[in-house]
C-alpha cells in the first residue's frame, strides 16, 4: 500500500490486531488487508510497523499490526509500542487473536486488554487444530463469559473472514467501549491489593492510563509505570506502594488473571477423543524438545532446509549468474561504436549489478519459502527451546541459532533466517553476529591461501580461525548488548504451540511479502553498489592497475603495511566487498597472471581466469606467509558482500544501521590482520 492509500484512508476507522506471536496473526492480516499494504518502521523506532486498509460494506479501515505481545507489560520494545498504541491512540477496534488450541496460553492477552477502554474482539483461530485435539469449543458461551465478541477461525482456509468483517463492522458502529472492571477478572487477595494501591495512586495517574489499570501494573513490576509513578507520588506514598511490590504480588495478580482463564476455558465445552494425533506429536516432541537429542533433531532439519533452499533456489541464480556475463558480453559488441567506457558501463556497471541483485532475489525467496514453512507448521519454537541455554552464553535467545547456522552455507540466508527472531533488539543484535560467520566463499579462500602457504598445518589455521571467530562473536554480543542497544534481558517465554499442517498460500504469502521488502530496498542498493565498485575500478583510464581503486589501496597501503600487505593486496582486500571469490580474481589480475579486466565487476561470474597453480606460485614469491595469514584473518573478518549487505539493509531498513555495521566489521578486519600479522612475524 503506497503512501496516498495510507492517506485516504486517514478518517477510517482504526483496527488494530493484536496477538501473541504463533496465533496467525500475520494470516488474518494478510487476509482482510490483501495487497494494500505498507511495511516501515514505528516512528522513533527500529521494530516493523505493518499498516493496511480494507473495505467491508461500504465502510473504509485502517488495519495496524502490532508486534508480537504476551502481556501489555514493559518486558520488551514490542510490548511497549503495542501497548503504548491500544492506550494513547485508542483503536476503533481491538482484535486479539487466539490460538483455540492454546487458550489458557493465548487468553492472556484478553485479560490484558480488557480492563482498557477498548472494543474487543476475539479471534478465535486454528478451530480446526482445537478440533483435532478433541476441543469443541461453544464460542457463544465463552463471549458471554469475557463480555466481547468471539469469532471463531481458521484463518490459513480464510474460515470465519466474513463472520470477522462483520464483527468489525458491528463493534465501530456500536457505542462507547465498555471495559472490565477488575473485580470480574480478578479475585480474593489479589482484588484486595489492587483496590488498595489504586487508593494510595488516587488522582496522581496520568492521562491516558487508568487508575485500576497502573495500580495492577505496579503490582506486576512494570518498569515504565514504576518510573511514571515514582516522579508523581510523594516520598512516603511511593514507599507504601513499593513494600507492597513483591515477587508475590506479582504471582498473585498474575495467577488470578489465570484462575479466569481457566473459569473461561471450563465453561467450553470439552470433547474427549481424537487423541491419536496428540499421541503421535507429543512421541516427536519428546525427541524435538529433549536436551541432547533435540539439539541433533534440529541440526538436521536445518540442514535439510539448508539443502532444501540451495536446491530451490541455486538452479535460478546460477541460471542468471551464467546468462549475465553473456548479456554483458553481448552488450559490448552491440555497443562496439559507442565509447569503450560508455559499453563498459552498461555491460560491466549496470547488468553484472542488476544481475547480481537479481539472482540474490531467487536464492532469498527460497530462503524465505523454508524458513516460512519451519514457522507455518510450528516447529521453529523447539528450535529456540533445545538450543537456547547454548545461546544464552551470547546473551542470545534459542532462536539466533538458525541463522548462525544457515550463515555457514551463505552469510545472505543467515541474515534473512533473523526474521525468525521475536524480539527486535535481539534480532538486531543476531544480524549482526551472524555475518561474523565464515561462509563457503570464504572458507574457498581460506583453503586455497592455506594450503599453498601452509600445507599440512593448514587444520591448525583453521582451528586458530575459528577460535578468534567465537572470540569475536563474544566481543560483539557484549559491545552490542552493553553499548550500541542497551537494555536488560527479559526472560524467553518458551512458546511451544501445536504443529500444524503447512499451508501453501501462508508459506507463500510470507515468502513473497518479504521478497517485495528486498525488492524495495536491498535491490537498488546491490545494484547501486555494484556500480560504484565498476566506476571506482574503470576510472580514470580504463585499467583497473591505475584506477581509483588501484589508487585508494595505494593510498591505505600504510594501514596495509601493518598487515605485510602491499597495494595489491589491500586493493584485493576491498574487492572481498563485492564477493568473496572476487578478492582471488583481484589478486590474479593484479600480479599479471590472469585475463585483464576493466574492472572489478566484470571478474564476477568469470571463470577460469586463472590458473590456482601459477597463483599459487606467484604469491609465495612475492608475500610473506605472516602476511597471507594476516591476509586470511582480514578478509574473514572483512564487510561481507554486497548481497549480504542488501539483505542488511533490507532487514533493518536504515542506511545508519548498515553503514554503522560495515565500519564494525572493516575495523575489526584491520584489527585481526594488524594482531595476527605481528604475532606470525614470531614463529615465521
Amino acid at each position: 500500500m503506497n503512501k496516498s492509500t495510507l492517506k485516504s484512508v486517514q478518517n477510517a476507522n482504526t483496527v488494530a490486531l493484536a496477538g501473541q506471536p504463533n496465533t496467525g496473526k500475520s494470516t488474518i492480516f494478510n487476509r482482510l488487508t490483501g495487497s494494500k499494504q505498507h511495511v516501515g518502521n514505528w516512528p522513533g523506532k527500529t521494530v516493523e510497523k505493518k499498516e493496511g486498509a480494507f473495505k467491508y460494506s461500504g465502510q473504509s479501515y485502517k488495519l495496524v499490526d502490532l508486534p508480537g505481545t504476551y502481556s501489555l507489560t514493559a518486558n520488551s520494545l514490542e510490548e511497549i509500542i503495542s501497548r503504548d498504541f491500544i492506550i494513547k491512540e485508542q483503536p476503533d477496534v481491538l482484535i486479539v487473536v487466539v490460538d483455540a488450541s492454546q487458550l489458557e496460553r493465548t487468553l492472556y492477552l484478553v485479560a490484558e486488554t480488557a480492563m482498557l477502554w477498548t472494543k474487543i474482539i476475539v479471534a478465535l483461530n486454528m478451530m480446526d487444530i482445537a478440533e483435532r485435539q478433541g476441543r469443541a469449543l461453544i464460542t457463544e458461551t465463552m463471549g458471554k463469559k469475557m463480555g466481547v465478541k468471539v469469532v471463531p477461525m481458521i484463518a490459513s482456509k480464510n474460515k470465519g473472514i466474513p463472520e470477522l468483517l462483520e464483527a468489525i463492522k458491528e463493534c465501530a458502529d456500536s457505542g462507547k467501549p465498555e471495559r472490565k472492571p477488575a473485580q470480574q477478572i480478578l479475585e480474593g487477595d489479589a482484588l484486595a491489593l489492587v483496590k488498595k494501591v489504586k487508593l494510595i495512586i488516587k488522582g496522581c495517574v496520568p492521562s491516558p492510563y487508568l487508575e485500576e489499570w497502573t495500580a495492577l501494573k505496579l503490582l506486576e513490576g512494570d518498569e515504565e509505570i514504576s518510573g511514571i509513578m515514582r516522579n508523581r507520588l510523594e516520598p512516603a506514598k511511593w514507599q507504601e506502594i513499593d513494600s507492597l511490590v513483591n515477587d508475590n504480588s506479582v504471582l498473585l495478580v498474575t495467577g488470578s488473571k489465570y484462575e479466569w482463564i481457566q473459569k473461561i476455558i471450563s465453561s467450553s465445552k470439552q470433547q474427549p477423543g481424537r487423541e491419536k494425533t496428540l499421541a503421535r506429536q507429543n512421541k516427536f516432541d519428546k525427541i524435538a524438545t529433549h536436551p541432547v537429542l533435540g539439539k541433533f533433531a534440529a541440526l538436521g532439519i536445518l540442514l535439510f532446509a539448508i539443502i532444501a533452499a540451495m536446491i530451490v533456489g541455486f538452479p535460478p541464480a546460477m541460471a542468471v549468474m551464467k546468462v549475465m556475463p553473456k548479456v554483458a558480453e553481448g552488450t559490448r559488441t552491440l555497443l562496439v561504436s559507442t565509447p569503450v567506457w560508455f559499453s563498459s558501463m552498461l555491460a560491466d556497471g549496470v547488468i553484472i549489478g542488476v544481475g547480481i541483485a537479481t539472482a540474490l532475489f531467487f536464492f532469498l525467496m527460497a530462503v524465505f519459502l523454508v524458513v516460512g514453512f519451519l514457522e507455518d507448521v510450528g516447529y521453529l519454537p523447539r528450535l529456540a527451546y533445545v538450543f537456547d541455554p547454548f545461546m544464552q552464553r551470547l546473551g542470545l535467545y534459542g532462536k539466533s541459532f538458525m541463522p548462525f547456522l544457515m550463515s555457514l552455507s551463505c552469510n545472505i540466508a543467515g541474515v534473512l533466517g533473523t526474521r525468525v527472531v521475536d524480539s527486535w533488539r535481539q534480532r538486531f543484535i543476531t544480524l549482526v553476529m551472524s555475518p561474523i560467520i565464515p561462509c563457503l566463499a570464504i572458507w574457498g579462500v581460506v583453503a586455497f591461501i592455506g594450503t599453498v602457504f601452509f600445507g599440512a598445518k593448514t587444520p591448525l589455521v583453521v582451528v586458530a580461525l575459528l577460535i578468534v571467530i567465537v572470540f569475536h562473536l563474544i566481543i560483539t554480543s557484549f559491545l552490542l548488548r552493553h553499548i550500541v542497544v542497551k537494555g536488560d534481558r527479559a526472560g524467553l517465554i518458551m512458546d511451544l504451540p501445536p504443529y500444524h499442517k503447512p499451508n501453501i498460500k501462508t508459506i507463500w504469502g510470507y515468502a513473497w511479502m518479504n521478497g517485495k521488502a528486498f525488492l524495495k530496498r536491498g535491490f537498488t542498493l546491490i545494484a547501486l553498489v555494484s556500480f560504484v565498485v565498476w566506476l571506482l575500478s574503470y576510472f580514470p583510464d580504463g585499467n583497473i592497475e591505475t584506477s581509483f581503486l588501484a589508487s585508494t589501496g595505494k593510498f591505505l597501503n600504510p594501514i596495509g603495511e601493518l598487515m605485510g600487505f602491499d597495494w595489491r593486496l589491500m586493493v584485493a582486500l576491498i574487492v572481498a566487498m563485492a564477493s568473496k571469490e572476487a578478492s582471488l580474481a583481484a589478486i590474479a589480475v593484479l600480479f599479471g597472471i590472469g585475463q585483464k579486466f576493466t574492472s572489478v565487476t566484470g571478474m564476477i561470474g568469470a571463470t577460469g581466469i586463472y590458473k590456482q597453480e601459477a597463483l599459487g606460485s606467484i604469491l609465495v614469491q612475492t608475500i610473506s606467509p605472516a602476511a597471507a595469514l594476516a591476509f586470511i584473518f582480514a578478509l574473514t573478518f572483512s564487510i561481507p558482500c554486497i548481497g549480504t549487505m542488501g539483505a542488511f539493509y533490507s532487514e533493518t531498513k536504515s542506511l545508519k544501521w548498515t553503514a554503522g555495521a560495515s565500519v564494525y566489521y572493516t575495523v575489526s578486519s584491520l584489527v585481526a590482520g594488524i594482531l595476527v600479522y605481528n604475532i606470525s612475524l614470531l614463529f615465521f
